[in-house]
C-alpha cells in the first residue's frame, strides 16, 4: 500500500502533470522529453523520477481519471430508468448524456482525441463503455454479442471523431443543432442525410 503523499509532494507532482498537459495539448506524446516537463514546472530530473516513470505515466494517469466505468454506466443506467420510451428518445436521451459527458471532460477529451492524442485512447474509451452498454443486452448469442461489438466500434469511432471535432472548432454549431443532427445520422446513416444537401 503507496504511503500517501505530502501536501507539497502533491503539488509538486500536480505541478508535473499539469506541466505534462500544457505540452501535451500543442504536441505528440513522442515529442515531449522529461527534460521539458521539469523546465516548465521549474523541477530537476531527478524529481520527476520521484513521482513518475516517464511522461506516458503521466498520460496513463490522465486518461484514467478522464473516463471511468461508472461514468459510462450513468450514462446507460441513466436511459434505463426513462420508462417507456420511443427508440428516438433513447437515442436522443444517450447522444446528450454522451455530449454532458464530454462537457464534463471538455478540458480533456477533446486534447486526448485530437490529433495530438494517444491513437489508442478511443480503444480505452470503448473497452469501459462496452460493458455498459452491454449491460442492457441480456440474452444476446455469442454472433449477436459479436456484432454489437462491432456495431460499438463503427458508432464510437464515428462518434468520438465528431464530438472531438465539434470541441476543436469552439463548439461552431449550436448544441441543440449538434445533437440533433447525431440523432439524424445515428438513426438514418450518413448516405441519407448527406442526400438532403
Amino acid at each position: 500500500m503507496n504511503k500517501p503523499l505530502s501536501t507539497t509532494a502533491q503539488i509538486t507532482r500536480q505541478n508535473l502533470i499539469d506541466s505534462f498537459w500544457q505540452l501535451y495539448c500543442k504536441k505528440r506524446i513522442e515529442k515531449i522529453s522529461v527534460k521539458e516537463v521539469c523546465d516548465l514546472a521549474g523541477y530537476n530530473r531527478s524529481t520527476f523520477y520521484v513521482y513518475f516513470i516517464d511522461v506516458y505515466e503521466i498520460l496513463e494517469e490522465i486518461e484514467e481519471q478522464t473516463i471511468t466505468t461508472e461514468d459510462f454506466k450513468k450514462i446507460v443506467i441513466k436511459q434505463l430508468f426513462r420508462g417507456k420510451l420511443s427508440h428516438t428518445d433513447r437515442k436522443k436521451i444517450i447522444l446528450k448524456s454522451v455530449l454532458e459527458f464530454f462537457e464534463k471532460n471538455k478540458t480533456n477529451l477533446p486534447v486526448l482525441l485530437g490529433e495530438n492524442g494517444d491513437p489508442l485512447f478511443r480503444q480505452k474509451v470503448l473497452q469501459k463503455l462496452t460493458p455498459a452498454v452491454l449491460s442492457m443486452y441480456k440474452k444476446l448469442t455469442p454472433q449477436q454479442l459479436l456484432e454489437v461489438k462491432y456495431l460499438m466500434e463503427y458508432q464510437s469511432a464515428a462518434m468520438l471523431s465528431t464530438i472531438s471535432k465539434w470541441y476543436t472548432n469552439d463548439k461552431d454549431m449550436p448544441t441543440a443543432q449538434f445533437l440533433e443532427l447525431l440523432l439524424a445520422v445515428t438513426t438514418n446513416g450518413i448516405q441519407t442525410e448527406l442526400s438532403k444537401y
